[in-house]
């Protein structure tokens, strides 16, 4: 008699319905010996992180699970974003499936059920890595945009720029720049100062610096910026590098290789779509994956319209 897997029913929760300790607890189970490997702490996927971020400002995230006896074995997870052009938008991630139970169709399961709970005009996105993106290119996603890897050596002190201070808060006048640099620009998530708030003063594991260019008072550009440590390397990551202009988008570029030198770092980088100024490309063979943005409408249609042009900073990424 040949064995069978059991059926698979898939369903979509609202995390305000759901342990995310369990969620956490699977997370960790999957995916430890990777942060092991590099370093990092169990903790970086705890149920602080994954309770903060599946509740952003646009409203409470949804996960897609499969359980058996009561035991969580498969899920993947969407919080929802306010776009840049006013849409809606869901970022896929956290997509897991314990080792006993692979091999069985269940990331198709829970994919399929999560695109069925995003509204036929949302946005649905995310960063599959190697093993997934087939899964998605099969579920109707479509390549947005490539999304490379910038750095700059830092060598030597570099120069500050005497028109950035830290941000105090971030406020109305911090909604009207997203205004300004959204106008005209590529498709991403509304950078408000809710969001801002939410991503880089609430994140329960790391904290960023968050930086500001003002010019006679108006708001020109934000940067923010994360140093990491990892293998014996100091790096400082580029979350967020918006400008008006050219101008103050180099200056902002300056004053964080500035920052590096001054914070005992090895290099700069970003994974951004747009080129940092004074940064160069690393080759793609150099990366152990490429870096891409996938993107569909929702819903179950399995010929969705072709997504418009996306731009893509490193803060969209929820791993940084």
């Amino acid at each position: 008699m040949s064995h069978q897997a059991p059926p698979t029913e898939a369903r979509v929760v609202s995390v305000e319905d759901f342990d995310v300790g369990a969620h956490a607890a699977m997370q960790q189970e999957t995916f430890g010996h990777l942060l092991e490997e590099n370093g990092i702490p169990l903790a970086r996927l705890g149920p602080e992180v994954f309770a903060w971020k599946l509740r952003p400002p646009a409203g409470p995230g949804r996960i897609a699970i499969v359980e058996r006896g009561g035991r969580l074995v498969s899920s993947v997870s969407a919080y929802p974003l306010r776009l840049a052009d006013g849409s809606s938008g869901w970022h896929l991630c956290d997509a897991a499936t314990r080792e006993d139970a692979r091999g069985e169709g269940l990331f198709g399961a829970v994919m399929r059920a999560m695109r069925a709970s995003i509204g036929e005009h949302e946005w649905a996105f995310a960063f599959p890595n190697g093993q997934s993106r087939g899964a998605f290119e099969r579920g109707a996603f479509t390549a947005a945009v490539e999304v490379p890897l910038w750095f700059r050596p830092v060598i030597g002190k570099g120069r500050a720029c005497e028109d950035v201070a830290p941000i105090d808060d971030f406020g109305a006048d911090h909604d009207d720049f997203a205004a300004r640099v959204a106008e005209g620009a590529p498709l991403s998530p509304w950078r408000s100062a809710d969001y801002l708030r939410w991503r880089y003063r609430a994140h329960p594991f790391f904290t960023y610096q968050c930086l500001e260019l003002r010019r006679e008072g108006t708001l020109e550009g934000v940067l923010v910026l994360h140093r990491m440590e990892a293998r014996g390397r100091v790096s400082l990551w580029v979350m967020e590098l918006l400008a008006t202009d050219r101008a103050t988008e180099r200056a902002l570029a300056r004053h964080a290789r500035w920052l590096g030198a001054e914070q005992g770092c090895d290099v700069v980088l970003a994974m951004a779509s747009r080129k940092v100024p004074g940064a160069l490309r690393l080759p793609a063979c150099f990366l152990p994956k490429k870096h891409v943005l996938m993107v569909r409408r929702g819903g179950l249609a399995e010929d969705p319209e072709p997504p418009p042009p996306w731009t893509v900073q490193t803060g969209d990424w929820d791993t940084f």
